[in-house]
């Protein structure tokens, strides 16, 4: 991860007329110690990246009023979640200037050449860059309600994590439903062009694997909620109280497999023939009914279980269970049992959440 405190090997200033060195009399101070907490938590997704502005040195050296300024180590999350912030917002060119000196180890942001300096936890840099450049995507957490108790902010944050995977399936299959949609209207008809047809074989590999993906996030998060969720649902509330959420994942798990079995199935035809042609609109009718399945199933576990959750972790606490006080720590056990999801399956389940939703999702753990 890194960190944000000097690092022993000492980097010179930029001395580009652009690139002022750090003044410690002009910063402006955030109240109170958060940084250490913000830097011990942060990630950077890598397909954020792939979508920010290019922008090169030429440019960040200029004088233009513009030009967003960062200043701190080359290594500290916190420096790296605000260019990339920056970058995905797109409002202005962004420069960052490495610089050992900032104080306490904390990045500096320069919104203008013509605005202080600022410093202060990632939330809070996060809020000025927010309230400078309006009608943009936000790209500062939302401020989250102080909880009764420590079991209710726990619960909040498992219930967090559980939507946040939702909202990542969700999207990822209307992008798989859509994809298929737009072959079916195609025709799947195959042109006299051999690149053509080269071209549509490999739409079909690419389907393959964008919902041989899907699945795997989707089913990882099914046995998540089993094994971890569920269990200490039930017992905390009533016995079946989670019967019907595990009879849908038995339901959804034949309605996968036949999706599939059909994409597979397209690999093995001759591309724009008639059987093609219906094995994709019969593909394209199974993936509407898990679209539709998926989100009902969603939508009741949000309303009828997720609020059980801080009777779970009152209930835990009573029983001694619950040894790290940390309110993130069962929002970590249930990220640990999802392997895959959290490893080689990270950036793709990344890229179905909002760039505000991957910044919440990156805090919870």
């Amino acid at each position: 991860m890194g960190n944000c405190s000097p690092s022993p090997r000492r980097r010179g200033r930029s001395t580009s007329p652009g690139s002022p060195p750090v003044a410690r009399s002009a910063l402006v101070t955030a109240a109170g110690d958060g940084a250490g907490a913000g830097a011990a938590t942060t990630t950077v997704s890598p397909c954020v990246l792939a979508r920010s502005l290019s922008f090169s040195a030429a440019e960040g050296d200029g004088e233009g009023d513009g030009v967003v300024r960062v200043y701190g180590s080359d290594g500290c999350p916190v420096a790296w979640r605000i260019r990339v912030s920056l970058l995905y917002k797109a409002a202005a060119p962004v420069h960052f200037t490495p610089s050992e000196a900032a104080p306490l180890g904390r990045p500096v942001l320069r919104l203008s050449a013509s605005d202080p300096e600022l410093c202060g936890t990632v939330d809070e840099l996060l809020r000025h860059v927010d309230a400078r450049f309006e009608g943009k995507p936000l790209v500062a957490p939302p401020e989250r309600p102080a909880r009764a108790s420590a079991a209710a902010a726990a619960a909040a944050e498992v219930s967090e994590l559980v939507r946040l995977q939702h909202r990542s399936a969700e999207r990822h299959l209307e992008g798989v439903a859509a994809k298929v949609a737009e072959m079916v209207k195609k025709g799947g008809k195959k042109v006299g062009k051999v690149g053509k047809v080269v071209l549509e074989g490999a739409e079909v590999r690419r389907l393959g694997k964008w919902y041989g993906d899907a699945m795997e996030v989707m089913l990882e998060h099914a046995r998540m909620e089993e094994t971890v969720l569920f269990p200490d649902i039930q017992r905390a509330s009533f016995p079946g109280v989670c019967d019907a959420a595990n009879e849908q994942h038995g339901r959804h798990l034949p309605m996968m497999n036949g999706i599939k079995e059909d994409i597979k199935t397209l690999l093995t035809l001759e591309l724009g023939s008639p059987l093609f042609h219906e094995v994709l609109v019969n593909l394209s009718i199974r993936l509407k009914a898990l679209q539709d399945h998926t989100k009902e199933h969603f939508k009741e576990e949000e309303k009828e279980l997720l609020p059980r959750l801080e009777g779970v972790r009152r209930m835990q606490r009573d029983e001694g269970n619950v040894s790290d006080k940390s309110n993130t720590a069962w929002a970590s056990e249930a990220m640990g049992t999802m392997e895959m999801t959290h490893s080689k399956l990270f950036a793709f389940f990344m890229t179905g959440l909002l760039p505000q939703e991957a910044m919440q999702y990156l805090d919870l753990g």
